[in-house]
């Protein structure tokens, strides 16, 4: 097998680098800024800034679903969260 080029190396790097490492620096950080316990708190009293940026399409239907699911999926997200901090 050819060894791969300086640039193809650098882009093979880069890719791992974000689908391995970045997802859990990015929740590490937020974890640490939102406590699981306090997220649902959290999100209602920012409710009108998140609503804003639904309107403007910062935020997607599918991120807005996760941010505020369904009655039923809100309670299976929270012993999802009950279950994580256990562990």
């Amino acid at each position: 097998m050819a060894p791969l080029a300086e640039e193809e190396e650098n882009y093979i790097r880069l890719a791992l680098l974000l689908k391995g490492l970045s997802p859990r620096a990015v929740r590490t950080y937020f974890d640490s800024k939102f406590p699981c316990i306090d997220l649902p708190s959290t999100l209602n009293t920012n409710k009108t800034t998140l609503v804003g940026l639904k309107k403007n399409r910062v935020l997607n239907q599918v991120q807005w679903n996760r941010l505020f699911p369904g009655h039923g999926l809100a309670l299976r997200m929270q012993k999802n969260v009950k279950k994580r901090n256990l562990c």
